[in-house]
């Protein structure tokens, strides 16, 4: 079983709006309402995958109903931890004829002590029958910012392999409980290590100064893949994972499901290459989609042929 940890759930709009212009009245030529949160987004990549997964975290008030019954309604199990506060609601406007994206996401409930006392407890309990937990997202108001870390700790204390996708504080923190996998995008990235990246050559610098704060393997994602520094027949490699650019429809949401299809992989014993080649493809067919967490399984089958993973040797050149 893999379980997926949304501790900021929401209810996410996503509306097409042809020649967006702040100030001005539109209507929209298509629009999605759905579950969603980056945890809520991988979960149901990895259920269209065919992968056994439960989403957990917290959900408030009748958005947070709204919530669990989507995913009910999609068949992803589910088994949050209900608090006081309302859950929040995003929006993301696609503009289709520019491919811009403008996102509002709302802060989020407040959650209180005893209430993430619950979850722990909950997650302890679900992890016991997991392989993988994977945390994704902010983390609402209320709760530290080392709870990954902690939870990471316990986690491992059970010999569950644990997965991060965060940013910020909780990112720095759970950086250093070592979890299994780190996966920043590049903003995610320049936050986390202080400093921003010119080239390529930065990126892979990047990945190499994430795994030496603790991640047992860091994984950065790009417009067109991924850089990882992960371990192979015990020893450090440096990897690209590459897929030629195509236009997308939208691309809110690929880098959930590129870690949706890299753990997908990971669960099913795949080895590392394939799993990054695996993740790329997801990553790669989620942007025909509007709606965060959507794939054709056939259709990452297909791309697989055209992503390429690719060893980079400390200090070469890159293209």
């Amino acid at each position: 079983m893999i379980i997926t940890v949304t501790l900021n759930a929401a209810i996410d709009k996503s509306l097409s709006v042809p020649n967006f212009r702040l100030g001005r009245r539109h209507r929209t030529v298509e629009q999605h309402t759905m579950a969603g949160g980056k945890g809520v987004n991988i979960a149901r990549t990895l259920k269209s995958l065919g992968q056994p997964v439960i989403a957990t975290g917290f959900t408030g008030g009748p958005t947070g109903t709204q919530i669990v019954e989507q995913l009910t309604d999609e068949a992803i199990l589910n088994d949050f931890v209900r608090i006081r506060e309302e859950s929040r609601t995003n929006t993301a406007v696609l503009d289709p004829t520019t491919g811009q994206t403008t996102e509002i996401n709302q802060r989020g409930p407040t959650v209180s002590t005893h209430e993430v006392e619950l979850f722990s407890d909950k997650l302890l309990y679900l992890a016991r029958g997991a392989a993988i937990v994977v945390f994704a997202g902010s983390l609402p108001r209320g709760v530290d910012a080392d709870i990954y870390a902690r939870l990471i700790r316990e986690l491992h204390k059970l010999g569950v392999s644990t997965v991060v996708d965060t940013d910020g504080d909780p990112l720095r923190h759970a950086v250093r409980a070592e979890p299994n996998v780190v996966s920043p995008n590049v903003l995610e990235a320049e936050e986390l290590v202080g400093h921003e990246f010119n080239d390529d050559r930065d990126r892979c610098a990047a990945v190499r100064e994430i795994a030496s704060l603790g991640a047992r393997e860091a994984i950065m994602t790009v417009e067109n893949g991924a850089f990882a520094q992960v371990p192979i027949d015990g020893a450090q490699a440096l990897l690209r994972a590459t897929i030629e650019p195509r236009e997308p429809v939208a691309a809110v949401g690929s880098g959930d499901a590129f870690l949706a299809g890299f753990v997908a992989c990971r669960y099913t014993e795949g080895g590392t290459e394939d799993c990054l080649r695996f993740g790329v493809a997801c990553g790669a067919e989620s942007t025909r989609h509007l709606g965060a967490g959507l794939i054709d399984p056939r259709e990452v089958q297909r791309l697989l042929g055209e992503v390429s993973v690719e060893p980079i040797e400390a200090g070469a050149p890159v293209a």
